[in-house]
């Protein structure tokens, strides 16, 4: 089946016809633009998905780790006697998140 001039002209002035309201009122037009930015959208995720979790995982490694060396520095510098700052350093290595935070709650203050 072909179109005669006639027939493929009337397609294109309908195309460049501006009056008819924007270029996605086509449900055709519109389907494709939007399937287009959502195979965007799921090419740039699984490109930088990997590197977010590699990322993610290294911060929930350093929190308690830096929780626990803050718990620790500020238990020796408290000037708590040694027997008191040896057992709260004790507890603080054993539970390296509960620790710290039992200590800056209630330790500082209490012991």
């Amino acid at each position: 089946m072909c179109l005669t001039y006639g027939e493929a002209n009337v397609f294109s002035e309908a195309l460049m016809d501006r009056s008819r309201g924007p270029m996605f009122a086509s449900p055709v037009v519109l389907f494709v633009a939007a399937l287009a930015a959502v195979m965007i959208a799921a090419a740039a995720v699984y490109i930088v998905l990997p590197a977010l979790w590699k990322l993610a995982a290294l911060l929930l490694a350093l929190i308690p780790i830096a929780i626990t060396v803050l718990g620790i520095l500020s238990c020796v510098s408290a000037g708590k006697p040694a027997n008191i700052t040896l057992l709260w350093v004790i507890i603080m290595i054993l539970a390296p998140l509960f620790g710290p935070l039992l200590w800056f709650a209630w330790g500082r203050k209490n012991t």
